[in-house]
């Protein structure tokens, strides 16, 4: 029974506050503003949305370009590594085949000034590579941050 009270109870409340609402005028200035304040946040969200996908489409691309960068590097640091030690197997084979003091002294030396040029070389071309993914990871940041921060009008 109370279940019941209190059903028409909220039936009847309900009902005469949605008949005040009805019944009450809202100035048309009032309503103007609402409608604008409405349209302006509308507004804020969707340029602050595009904003955020841009920034995050960004930030995929500047990721994804490191990534590539460091894989290339990481390439060439196993190619460079690879490449040194045939060349120490090849020349210890050499050395251990050697029938002479002089020869092994001789076989030696030879490694050594190719291991140095190689190794030179291999900095270098090291250094260059580096250089060019850094700058062009740099470029895609510097890129992305131009477009973001482009005022609209």
């Amino acid at each position: 029974m109370d279940k019941i009270m209190n059903q028409q109870f909220g039936k009847q409340t309900f009902d005469q506050a949605e008949k005040l609402f009805k019944d009450a005028h809202i100035p048309e200035n009032v309503q103007a503003m609402a409608q604008q304040g409405v349209a302006a946040t509308q507004e804020i969200y969707a340029k602050t949305a595009a904003a955020a996908q841009d920034g995050a489409k960004a930030f995929a691309e500047i990721a994804d370009t490191a990534w590539g960068s460091t894989k290339v590097l990481n390439q060439k640091v196993v190619q460079n590594v690879t490449t040194n030690f045939e060349a120490a197997f090849e020349a210890a084979q050499k050395i251990a085949m050697a029938k002479s003091l002089p020869e092994i002294m001789k076989l030696q030396s030879e490694y050594f000034q190719k291991f140095v040029a190689q190794a030179t070389e291999q900095t270098k071309e090291f250094v260059d590579l580096s250089t060019r993914a850094t700058q062009h990871v740099f470029e895609k940041a510097q890129a992305a941050t131009t477009k973001s921060f482009k005022p609209t009008l």
